[in-house]
């Protein structure tokens, strides 16, 4: 059966073949319709001589490169099941997804240092160039339709039509990962780009991840469905943004919340760009401070995304109205969204979060019936709980999987995330849950100061007054920043480990 994608974009190469879709500011690149269609033919010939066929899974490690949009065209046209993993994933990581999908192939951005006590890899191999600048490792004897015994081997028929296994965030050991069929990708992108109103017209800036299930179906989709431009850097660069969107006239900025953050306090308010029409934040929450801080020092509203590896495009907020709420907006156009209440923690009104589209994944890759949480109901059922404003507009108050056991009493994180971001003097915080030997468990709040004055005992004062005594973190680790991940998000793996880090120091305030 023929790739949607590949006969959309060989549309948009038939009748603009000179409009420019990619830039990567990174490398630098630039490829217009014509050109990003010659190096698609010249990716699929490369993998069809390294051996590559239907069903085989490769492993992409490729960063915001353009080479990375030529292997996605090519990877669907082959039928290959690709997934996409963060530029940061060290070597000894991404074997780990190779060992876990039984992978054919890998594919580098760069090649790792190679030295007689350092192989390059501990397998037989071979190392082609890709075009693009972009490297294969394939490996010999191991395909997804030859798979391994032991433990993490995932056989063939696991995949079903999967075209892309997709990573999702777990926190503690290898991810799980969804089979995302085709028309599951083509469905979340006609939802995505209907409610944001983008259109092939469009030159839409991004500084995350385009691995990542946000980036891969904002940025990357639409380029192949529709020949909407995509402008690329590798990283976030604030003192760049008003340069690279008014070098580019970018009318939509992807990003996420530590973004707009970083450009209230980087960015002059004369030098907003104007060409910019929509701004849009997923991945983490976004606060209503900084939604009303940012519309009043540019004039213009973040619209809040909100989406899941395992569902696709969920919530959009389309509206500029600037209030209070946490609203994450409708859903998506072809997106059933109800609540399933009865959940420890839901509000009385509402209850945990259910999607159901045909963007929903059929499920994760490599696991038994009995493993296929959350797949329910012909959707999917999140870890988010939430409920519907008076305008049946989604608002997400916790998750269901983040309940932190203080002595036999269940407390959300999120609830005393919520009262601390109350208190002038922090700027930024995560709660986590440690372990304590009388109590099970306790609470670490993890802050970010506005002033270096504040201490735990101030916000210990401040916290009594709003929450119960239970509730109350009982050790505080002060930060100058949140470490965070490729994608943008706060990193729960560093936090945790610096929290374990101290606590074992004995370094936390008490």
């Amino acid at each position: 059966m023929p790739s949607e994608f590949v006969e959309a974009f060989a549309r948009v190469r038939r009748d603009r073949p000179d409009r420019t879709v990619l830039v990567s500011l990174s490398e630098p690149r630039k490829l217009s319709s014509a050109q990003l269609w010659a190096e698609y033919e010249a990716m699929r010939g490369a993998c069809v001589q390294a051996g590559l066929a239907a069903r085989d899974v490769i492993v992409s490690i490729a960063g915001n490169r353009t080479a990375f949009v030529s292997l996605v065209l090519a990877s669907l046209d082959l039928r290959l099941v690709l997934v996409p993993a963060d530029k940061s994933t060290t070597l000894t990581e991404a074997l780990a997804l190779v060992d876990r999908w039984q992978a054919a192939g890998l594919v580098l951005a760069e090649l790792p240092t190679v030295s007689a006590s350092a192989p390059m890899f501990d397998r037989p191999h071979a190392v082609r160039p890709l075009p693009g600048g972009l490297y294969l490792v394939r490996f010999d004897g191991t395909t997804a339709t030859s798979p391994t015994t032991g433990a993490g081997a995932a056989a063939s028929n696991t995949y079903a039509d999967a075209v892309m296994l997709k990573l999702t965030s777990g926190s503690t050991g290898l991810p799980k990962a969804t089979c995302t069929s085709e028309p599951n990708l083509v469905a979340d992108t006609g939802h995505i780009l209907e409610a944001m109103g983008i259109g092939p017209n469009d030159v839409q800036l991004g500084m995350i991840p385009i691995s990542h299930a946000y980036g891969f179906g904002n940025l990357v989709l639409p380029i192949l469905a529709q020949g909407t431009t995509s402008i690329l850097r590798e990283s976030f660069v604030p003192q760049l943004f008003a340069l690279d969107v008014r070098n580019h006239d970018a009318t939509v900025f992807q990003g996420v919340p530590f973004m707009y953050d970083r450009l209230l306090t980087t960015l002059a308010p004369d030098a907003w760009p104007s060409s910019l029409r929509l701004l849009t934040s997923a991945g983490a929450r976004l606060e209503p401070e900084t939604i009303a801080a940012f519309h009043a020092r540019f004039g213009t509203k973040i619209h809040s995304f909100y989406g899941a590896s395992e569902a696709g495009g969920i919530c959009f907020d389309d509206s500029d109205e600037i209030s209070d709420s946490l609203t994450v907006g409708h859903a998506l156009p072809g997106v059933r969204v109800t609540l399933r209440p009865g959940e420890p923690g839901a509000p009385p009104d509402g209850g945990r979060v259910h999607v159901a589209s045909s963007a929903v994944a059929s499920g994760y890759a490599g696991l038994s019936a009995s493993e296929q949480e959350g797949f329910v109901d012909g959707g999917f059922l999140t870890g988010d709980l939430g409920f519907f404003d008076d305008r049946e507009r989604l608002v997400l108050t916790g998750r269901v999987s983040s309940f932190i056991n203080v002595a036999g009493r269940k407390v959300q994180p999120d609830e005393v995330e919520q009262v601390l971001r109350q208190m002038p003097e922090i700027v930024d915080v995560r709660v986590l849950g440690a372990p304590d030997a009388r109590r099970g468990q306790m609470l670490v709040a993890c802050m970010v100061p506005r002033i270096r004055t504040v201490t735990a005992l101030d916000v210990r004062r401040f916290c009594a007054a709003r929450l119960a005594a239970y509730k109350i973190p009982r050790e505080y680790l002060f930060l100058e920043e949140m470490p965070r991940d490729d994608r943008g998000k706060t990193s729960r793996r560093a936090l945790e480990a610096l929290v374990m880090q101290r606590l074992t120091a004995g370094e936390l305030n008490d």
